[in-house]
């Protein structure tokens, strides 16, 4: 069954525009939405809606360092329950969905994933290509308005920034 993936994203930021690197701190994400790499389902991600903060976590299947990440993901998560929403984007080649799937299961990476589909020349996945998330892992914590308060692909960095806001 092919799923076609709906992905809008609007950025208020100008910074967007002028960063080769894509969207750092202090930019701001309106909206977003995909379908839900276990359900199926559209997701819309509402950051007015979730709890104090959103964690977008992009990941892939292929990547030790994601891979090596999810232990302390968890326990990060756990620690600051009442006030993430997490969101992961797994990046993957059709081929790798079913591992990718078999991940979250093992790993308990119990949230919705908006499945990136990996393309041969990197395009096609919209989140990431707008994003220009070119490594794996990468971590964005956002506000209710949407702000990036931190983007790294240093998961200790997201601990610090929550620490400062707890």
């Amino acid at each position: 069954m092919k799923q076609v993936l709906i992905i809008l994203l609007v950025v208020l930021s100008q910074k967007l525009v002028a960063q080769d690197d894509g969207p750092t701190a202090g930019s701001v994400l309106r909206s977003l939405s995909g379908v839900d790499m276990i359900t199926g389902k559209v997701i819309d991600v509402e950051f007015k809606l979730s709890k104090d903060y959103t964690l977008f976590h992009f990941w892939s299947s292929q990547s030790d360092s994601s891979i090596n990440d999810f232990t302390i993901l968890l326990a990060l998560i756990k620690q600051y329950d009442n006030k993430l929403t997490v969101y992961g984007f797994p990046y993957e080649t059709k081929q790798q969905v079913a591992a990718a799937k078999q991940m979250t299961v093992k790993y308990k990476l119990n949230w919705s994933h908006l499945l990136q589909y990996k393309q041969a020349d990197r395009q096609g996945a919209a989140v990431i290509d707008v994003l220009k998330v070119n490594t794996f892992p990468t971590y964005m914590l956002l506000d209710k308005e949407g702000m990036i308060l931190v983007r790294s692909n240093v998961l200790a960095d997201v601990e610090v920034v929550l620490k400062r806001l707890d």
